[in-house]
């Protein structure tokens, strides 16, 4: 079944009441089956559908898909009791994470009928379980009704349980097996060497001795007891990790560490066991002990300063530092602990949280001793990367390096300016920033004299200075600082804004290169525009960039330039890309001659030599525009005159007659270069033009991916001809998110309507803005118009399905054909 009938089927179930469905899982089973194995997204009614339909080779289907189904619909799928059912959901639950997956499998087996010999049949659950050894696959078949797999399960499992459980089962066994069963698990926990519970054997035949009347007591009694939340706990730990259960109360630490005693949990099981509120710190410390790694990445509970810090954490140090900067995020570690007792200070340093209140108070505390003495803190600077000692003694340090200094100012060491593009501070910078972000406001201004332009770089750009500290900067390193801040692609767009108003040339320069501007700020600053209407000039290293720029990524960046008037970037342009409209080169020349007179465009149409062009090519303007351009330069009036002679190159009859001769293959670039050089496309003649002879399909696709597109256009390309959900996806996807089309449009002028269906299936899977917009209001339409044709006719609703896949028309002319060939004479 190909990608057109799955998704026939799956409209049908999306479209169908629930009745509906379960008749459609009958009358559609072999597409039903496909359906539910392919890769498409398959409607929630569907599992419902098939689960009441009783079809016992769709319910195995579905049983091996399960990830189809919520936890709730696998329950029922399970509480079925039907041996293939319950085979395909117990070996699909492998790879569930859901985290309720033995829970599933001992519903299954809760359902399991041991008189029903299909159970035990060849390939059947029973078998296939009796098979395994590992204790995952085998922990939901310890309470199993059949009597061999709960021994075979107890075999393998039982030394990881709590006794209560074990008891439990044994319970269990008991009921179905009788006393012999219980004989044979008592055989079988001698064998096992006691299965780590000393006793058990003696107590399993105290019970058969009960049964017999030959002892005191009753089985029930002698193994009473229910599990408590802490058993389950555990058996869950051992079992998965702990992946597969959430602890609604907490532990009981006592029984934990009794079940440790009797049978110890792996270095893994500890890290998980610290997840939960009042671990036992030795508990958790044994756990880094003998896996510190495990422990210090994936643990997520406290551990004891003493062991991050000593021999425990030793093989994975380069981890610690990881863990220190939870602690501290947490709360379960202090800074002023680590300031005091970790080294090196380095390390500490480095794994402060940013934005935090008691980190912040704990720094300032750190750093008093300091003041707002410069000296004293670019003694710490030059330290901090290779100090041995904790972040007191640095501190303590750094103010005796600065105490009787005498000379000048002191200054930034090995200074060095901005980079750019901006990267994130490392090293001893980093770590300086972070003590400085903290800093109270008053020491941070007194410091910004004597930090280099790199740090004042790292502090705009990845720092959150106060409105006054950066005024301060300004005010200190003036100009400069507002370069160095112009140097990242991701700054807040209010930055941005304050950079580019303040309409300075090296600022631009920067923000061109290395921000996320418009391109009608890129057209503005290589037009020497300013925002307050003044002018400023392109950069020498602006213009150079223009040379370099990689055209592949970037060529928007190039481009922008062709309107700027300035012979200078017109030079550098055109030796880089290619204009493919007279009315784009002639646009060009218009501006450039507006700003600097016919003497500008004549140096530049005699221009030899671009950028980026080898020696002895062609002029970048071909013959017809140097003949035009001669003219004009030659006449009184000649600016009019290429005027004038754009206009006729835009007059909206010629545009559109161009439009119509463009062979199919290339009237897409045709469109785009003419939109692309400022020819504003003639709407309203494009509009009468097709109301008089319908424009060919290309172009309508052509011009619908146009923003501007109007509306009975994009209707028209919509309803042209087939609509290949890869091929025309770009501009339907934009109009779609644009609002400029509805899925309700695809659904009555969308044709065939297999395809429409495949793009409404695409609306409602990958267009996250239209479902939420459109999706809704266009399901329900459809189930009512849908349902207003076929009604509950079984008959009509398979025929629609089938038709779909190879039907010409829309799907509203579909469905009047389904409900009349359904129709009897």
């Amino acid at each position: 079944m190909g990608i057109n009938e799955s998704a026939a089927v799956a409209a049908a179930y999306r479209l169908a009441d629930r009745s509906t469905a379960v008749g459609l899982a009958r009358s559609l089973r072999a597409e039903t089956r496909e359906l539910l194995v392919c890769g498409c997204r398959r409607p929630r009614r569907l599992v419902e559908a098939v689960i009441a339909s009783g079809d016992r080779e769709l319910q195995v289907a579905l049983a091996r898909n399960a990830g189809l189904c919520t936890p709730r619909q696998r329950l029922r799928l399970a509480r079925l009791g039907v041996p293939d059912v319950g085979r395909a959901l117990y070996a699909a639950e492998r790879w569930s994470r859901t985290g309720c997956r033995d829970e599933i499998r001992a519903a299954v087996l809760a359902a399991a009928d041991p008189a029903d010999p299909a159970w035990r049949a060849p390939g059947g659950l029973v078998a296939m379980l009796l098979g395994e050894t590992h204790p995952t696959e085998l922990a939901a078949a310890i309470r199993a009704p059949f009597p061999d797999l709960a021994l075979h399960a107890l075999r393998h499992c039982g030394r990881d349980l709590p006794l209560p459980i074990l008891l439990w089962a044994a319970r269990t066994l008991h009921a179905h097996g009788g006393p012999e069963r219980l004989t044979a698990l008592a055989e079988l926990v001698d064998e096992e060497g006691g299965l780590g519970h000393p006793g058990l054997a003696a107590l399993l035949r105290r019970a058969v001795d009960a049964e017999s009347g030959a002892g005191g007591g009753s089985v029930a009694s002698l193994l009473a007891g229910d599990p408590s939340p802490t058993d389950w706990l555990l058996h869950a730990v051992r079992l998965h990790g702990g992946g597969e259960m959430t602890a609604d109360v907490p532990p009981d630490w006592e029984r934990v560490r009794s079940e440790h005693t009797r049978h110890p949990f792996t270095a893994g099981d500890l890290t998980h066991l610290n997840r939960w509120p009042g671990c036992p710190p030795d508990l958790a410390v044994e756990g880094l002990r003998r896996d510190p790694r495990t422990a210090l990445v994936q643990g997520t509970g406290p551990l004891p300063l003493s062991a991050l810090t000593g021999p425990a954490a030793e093989p994975a140090r380069s981890y610690v530092p990881r863990a220190l900067e939870r602690g501290l995020r947490e709360g379960w570690l202090s800074a002023e602990r680590l300031f005091t007792e970790v080294a090196p200070a380095g390390d500490v340093i480095g794994c402060l949280p940013q934005g935090d209140e008691l980190v912040g108070k704990a720094v300032r505390e750190l750093t008093a001793p300091l003041g707002d003495a410069p000296a004293a803190w670019l003694a710490l600077y030059r330290r901090i990367n290779r100090f041995e000692g904790t972040a007191t003694e640095l501190v303590a340090a750094a103010r005796a390096d600065a105490t009787g200094r005498r000379g000048p100012a002191p200054s930034w060491p090995r200074a060095t300016g901005p980079a750019f593009p901006c990267r994130e501070p490392e090293g001893a910078r980093a770590l300086f920033q972070r003590l400085f972000a903290y800093a109270e406001e008053d020491v941070q201004e007194a410091l910004v004299p004597h930090l280099d332009l790199r740090a004042v770089q790292h502090l705009l750009v990845f720092g959150t200075p106060s409105p006054r500290l950066r005024e301060r900067i300004t005010a200190v390193h003036g100009r400069a600082a507002q370069v160095a801040h112009a140097s990242r692609w991701d700054l807040p767009g209010e930055i941005v804004e304050e950079l580019l108003d303040l309409d300075d040339p090296e600022v631009n320069e920067k923000l061109y290169l290395y921000g996320a501007i418009a391109r009608e700020e890129r057209e503005r600053i290589l037009a020497g525009r300013g925002r307050d209407g003044g002018s400023v000039p392109v950069t020498d290293g602006l213009l150079g960039a223009l040379g370099w720029i990689d055209l592949r990524h970037h060529r928007t960046w190039v481009s922008a330039g062709l309107l700027s008037g300035d012979p200078r970037v017109l030079r550098v342009v055109l030796g880089r890309i290619r204009t493919h409209t007279e009315a784009g080169r002639l646009r060009v020349l218009i501006r450039l001659w507006e700003r600097h007179g016919p003497e500008a465009v004549g140096s530049l149409m005699a221009e030899g030599e671009f950028p980026g062009r080898t020696g002895g090519a062609r002029h970048p303007l071909p013959a017809a525009t140097h003949k035009s351009v001669a003219k004009a330069l030659a006449a009184p009036d000649g600016l009019a005159l290429l005027r004038d002679r754009l206009a006729a190159e835009e007059d909206p009859v010629r545009v559109v007659a161009l439009l119509r001769r463009t062979a199919a293959g290339p009237v897409a670039e045709r469109v785009r270069h003419l939109a692309e050089e400022g020819t504003a496309l003639p709407w309203p003649q494009l509009l009468e033009a097709h109301a008089a002879d319908p424009l060919p399909v290309q172009l309508l696709r052509a011009l619908a991916q146009q923003p501007d597109c109007p509306r009975p256009l994009l209707l028209a390309a919509l309803g042209a001809g087939p609509v290949r959900r890869l091929d025309d996806a770009p501009w339907l996807v934009a109009a779609i998110e644009a609002g400029r089309l509805t899925p309700d449009d695809i659904f009555r002028h969308c044709g065939p309507a297999a395809e429409a269906v495949s793009l409404l299936a695409g609306v409602h899977s990958h267009w996250p803005t239209a479902e939420a917009a459109s999706w809704g209001p266009l399901l329900r339409e459809a189930r009512a118009l849908t349902r207003s044709h076929l009604g509950t006719s079984q008959e009509a609703w398979t025929r629609a399905a089938r038709l779909l896949p190879a039907f010409p028309g829309t799907l509203p002319a579909l469905l009047t054909a389904a409900a009349a060939d359904s129709t009897p004479d």
